[in-house]
Parts: structure tokens; C-alpha cells; sequence
């Protein structure tokens, strides 16, 4: 597991935190834009995360490492209303990842860690970073958990731009990048090339470091946060440069 990963329950608790705070945001402005996800308002952002809910569950239930499974079927069926549509998908996530062992096998686009738990870890990140965009939209962000932040630093490398990356041979930072929290003793110091990423845990020598909270630089990392609210030495270039790798 990597070093900064967060137990099965910590996820599971908070999954469960996160959603609440998106419907507790949401449910009276489903129409607002959402500035971080162009051409949506909270409503399509409701949508798509009830989806993907209820596509994971879908996996969990099948428990197969070799293949993915489709849900019945997908959207807000005609007559239902969208945030108890919402608030079910997640409470169903919830359980039945509460009733699964985080080994269970289960298929995930990775191809890594086939299990319960890596779905678990995934479902809070996902909706960590949604529920930022959600405050977004109304106008009152609050920061995600420090540790959760941590742990999504973590998972952004070496899950999502360790899958990606080799299939974005032109994706480059042009130098190495360093990431390090102000507010933890977590760092990751990483260069993307020829579509191919090096990383390692902790500070090294970079072209470019950035620092601030695990908050900011979870955000910063999905392109949720801007440059400008992180602590830059060193070339500007390289570190711009990461809002250009896959997302």
C-alpha cells in the first residue's frame, strides 16, 4: 500500500461525510454553474456522481477482478427527485461497501489492487474533490481533511497519473517537480516524460517545488486550485506545467 494510505473505514466514513455536505450544498441550487466543471450546473455534477455511485456498487456486488459490469441502468428515473435519487445512490455505496470485505475482489480501470478497498479509497477521493466543487458554485469553500488530502496526493501519482501517463506519450512537466505539504511531513518529488512517470516519497533536488496545505495541493493537483495559492521556488514553468497532464 502506498505510505500515505488511509484505512478502509477512513475512507468509508469519509465517503459518507463528504456526500452529506453536497447534498446539505446543493439541494437548493441545482441550477448554479459549477465554475471548476465547464458547461454544469449542480444538478449534472448530482447527476453523474449518482452515477458513478451507483456504477461502483455494481462492481461491488459482482465481485469479479476480470471484468466490468453495467449497471442496470443509469440517470434519474422519470417522476423521481434528484437529490433523494442522489442521497440513495451514496447511502447504497455506503452499505454495501460496509458489508464488503476491503480484499473482496473487484474489477477497477487501474488494473492494480482489485479490491473493495481500492473502490472505497477512490469513492472518497471522487467525492472529496466534488464536494469543493459544489461549495465552489454556492460560494463557501471549506478545506478537505488534511489527512484525506494527504492520502489523494498519494492516489493522483500513483494510481491515476501512473495508469495514464503511458498512454500520454507527449505529456511532460519539462523538469522535475517536487510536492511537498505544509502541514504534514508528506512530499513526493516526481518527473513525467516521454510518457513515462518517476516518482518517489519525500523532498528532493527539483527544477520546481511547491508548497502549501494537503487541502490546496490535493486541489491544485485536479486543477481545482490555482498556482498562485501555493508557495513556488524555482522555475514556474514546470510547476504550471502539471495542469497540462491527464486528467
Amino acid at each position: 500500500m502506498p505510505g500515505h494510505h488511509l484505512d478502509y473505514e477512513s475512507h468509508r466514513a469519509a465517503l459518507k461525510r463528504e456526500c452529506e455536505l453536497i447534498a446539505d450544498a446543493s439541494g437548493e441550487a441545482l441550477a448554479v454553474p459549477v465554475p471548476t466543471c465547464p458547461e454544469w450546473c449542480l444538478s449534472d455534477l448530482v447527476v453523474h456522481l449518482g452515477d458513478v455511485f451507483r456504477f461502483w456498487r455494481t462492481q461491488l456486488e459482482v465481485a469479479s477482478p476480470d471484468a466490468r459490469a453495467e449497471p442496470v441502468s443509469r440517470g434519474v428515473p422519470p417522476g423521481v427527485d434528484l437529490m433523494d435519487w442522489f442521497e440513495s445512490a451514496s447511502a447504497d455505496l455506503h452499505f454495501t461497501l460496509g458489508d464488503s470485505d476491503p480484499e473482496e475482489p473487484c474489477w477497477n480501470w487501474s488494473g492494480a489492487d482489485l479490491t473493495a478497498e481500492w473502490v472505497c479509497r477512490r469513492m472518497a477521493l471522487e467525492s472529496a474533490v466534488h464536494r469543493y466543487d459544489t461549495e465552489l458554485s454556492v460560494g463557501s469553500t471549506t478545506p478537505i481533511d488534511r489527512d484525506l488530502a494527504v492520502d489523494g496526493i498519494d492516489e493522483r501519482i500513483c494510481v491515476h497519473l501512473a495508469t495514464d501517463v503511458p498512454e500520454a506519450p507527449d505529456a511532460s512537466l519539462g523538469g522535475v517537480l517536487c510536492l511537498a505539504c505544509a502541514d504534514d511531513a508528506a512530499a513526493w518529488t516526481l518527473e513525467v516524460a516521454g510518457g513515462r512517470l518517476r516518482w518517489r516519497e519525500g523532498r528532493g533536488p527539483a527544477d520546481a517545488v511547491l508548497v502549501g496545505p494537503a487541502s490546496d495541493l490535493y486541489l491544485y493537483s485536479w486543477n481545482r486550485r490555482p498556482l498562485d495559492v501555493l508557495e513556488l521556488t524555482g522555475s514556474r514553468q514546470v510547476a504550471a506545467a502539471w495542469s497540462s497532464l491527464p486528467v
